[in-house]
């Protein structure tokens, strides 16, 4: 796979920064009434005490993994849905590196990290969006 004609802007000027963490706890339909009021498409389960990133679950998986295969989201938790391990991308790592890790791992979306905090997440959305603009 070819990453050249991808811009080299770096992650930062990118990503969307916030990130919508939820306790494990929760069912699908809880972390979804989070998700909607909020307007977020994807978010990290953390645990808090002590603190630590789980997993990372999208609209698409709560799609796909609960209401497309007739699962109640009443009874489901979050952690029986997301994906694990949660991939990472440093805040100035270029957006051509994020899209090499996205395509090396599969995933549409990556967590960005400032001195090993979450500061934001890119989506392959944000990189096909910003391709586009520079090759129209």
């Amino acid at each position: 796979m070819s990453f050249e004609n991808i811009p080299d802007k770096k992650v930062s000027e990118l990503m969307t920064g916030y990130v919508l963490m939820v306790e494990p706890e929760l069912t699908v339909l809880e972390t979804i009434e989070k998700m909607m009021e909020q307007n977020f498409r994807c978010i990290i389960v953390t645990r808090m005490a002590p603190y630590k990133e789980l997993g990372f679950v999208t609209r698409f998986d709560i799609m796909e993994k609960v209401i497309g295969r007739g699962k109640n989201p009443f009874r489901v938790r979050i952690t029986e849905i997301m994906d694990k391990p949660v991939y990472y991308i440093a805040h100035d790592a270029t957006i051509r590196e994020a899209a090499k890790i996205m395509g090396e791992n599969h995933v549409c979306n990556l967590p960005v990290k400032k001195d090993g905090n979450v500061i934001g997440v890119i989506s392959s959305s944000d990189i096909f969006n910003e391709y586009l603009s520079k090759t129209a």
